[in-house]
């Protein structure tokens, strides 16, 4: 059976914007990495905190979103929720690709102990990419252009602007 966009609860704008003010989850999603690959080779975006970053992203501008709910569900509801949104994408003509977002290790050279499918998304406005954050339930989504890596509160203003580095992936 297909699993469509109402059969589940998505958290509410109102508990979105909550969480949004918040420190945690907000922190959480500060130390996040954010995993490409493509059959043309990927990498690593990391965030840093020095202004002084890369002005090019490798694939151009987009966003990174995913379906996954703020509070701990089975894998396979997130799983079905992340088909949800893929199928969302593709019959809006939202060009995607998979994306893996991952908690920093502590010296924030490798991947922690959280990790998230995401996709990631291009030719959306930073507004477009907060109401489909809204859509699937999003404290936040990633918005990755020029020399800024940034985190967006989907269900309000807040904003945290990042440089950020690129890793190739070895294969490459």
């Amino acid at each position: 059976m297909v699993q469509e966009y109402d059969d589940f609860v998505w958290t509410s704008r109102h508990d979105l914007a909550q969480r949004a003010h918040r420190g945690t989850p907000w922190e959480f999603y500060l130390n996040t990495m954010v995993q490409i690959e493509t059959a043309e080779g990927g990498g690593v975006v990391r965030p840093f905190d020095e202004s002084a970053g890369e002005l090019h992203p490798p694939f151009g501008p987009l966003h990174v979103v995913t379906a996954i709910q703020p509070d701990p569900e089975p894998g396979s509801v997130s799983h079905a929720r992340m088909r949800v949104l893929d199928r969302y994408l593709h019959t809006a003509g939202i060009r995607s690709m998979p994306a893996v977002g991952s908690s920093f290790a502590g010296d924030h050279s490798e991947a922690g102990d959280h990790s998230e499918d995401s996709r990631a998304v291009f030719g959306l406005t930073d507004d477009q990419a907060r109401d489909l954050g809204v859509r699937f339930g999003q404290v936040a989504v990633f918005a990755w252009a020029g020399p800024h890596w940034s985190l967006l509160a989907c269900a309000g203003d807040r904003q945290s602007d990042r440089g950020w580095r690129w890793e190739p992936s070895c294969f490459q």
